[in-house]
């Protein structure tokens, strides 16, 4: 459980990283932006003190100044666009690092719990176990006392098999001895 819980972590902090570079690239990126903004910057007042002295030298050059500055306006609105760009993605970065990080803290609870529960549900499989095992040993007890029983069981319906040959053998010499004369039973009773 805890493997699962570690490969989940470091799965997050891969993806983190991922992203924080990303913004870092992001970043150097728009530096590098700002210094080519401000290399044409430089430039166009280099070519701005050129048209003046070209200008006030020739009269024209005016026209290529504004155009110049038109160029100069155009690409500092991409840059200020793209800067934009790089601060929502920025925001939207950090939201969904947050989101990742709230996901992280529950997998890690959830797996927490998963093997909390795993360590019980062990606990009772051994407890059942036992209690099989206990079983067994209760069940062959129990097997050998009705063997017993069986067999005691047996014996007492040959004794009263017996006692009933005997009672019938009694009932039967019985009623012979009733049948003879009392003379009879005298002699019977003097051989006896």
């Amino acid at each position: 459980m805890h493997f699962i819980c570690s490969f989940f972590a470091e799965r997050k902090d891969a993806e983190l990283e991922r992203k924080d570079a990303e913004l870092a690239e992001q970043a150097a990126l728009s530096k590098q932006r700002d210094a080519m903004l401000e290399k044409h910057v430089l430039k166009l007042e280099e070519k701005t003190d050129e048209v003046e002295k070209d200008s006030e030298e020739m009269g024209y050059g005016f026209a290529e100044l504004k155009k110049l500055a038109a160029e100069l306006e155009k690409h500092s609105e991409e840059m200020g666009t793209r800067d934009l760009k790089l601060e929502r993605l920025a925001a939207k970065l950090e939201h969904q690092t947050k989101e990742l990080e709230k996901q992280h803290s529950q997998f890690q609870r959830h797996f927490q719990n998963m093997y909390l529960s795993a360590g019980k549900q062990k606990k009772m499989v051994t407890k059942l176990e036992e209690h099989c095992e206990w079983m067994v040993r209760r069940n062959v007890k129990l097997e050998a006392a009705a063997v017993k029983v069986g067999q005691q069981a047996k014996e007492s319906e040959e004794q009263k098999s017996e006692l009933k040959e005997r009672h019938e053998e009694m009932e039967q010499t019985e009623a012979v001895g009733e049948s003879l004369s009392p003379n009879q039973r005298n002699m019977g009773q003097s051989m006896g």
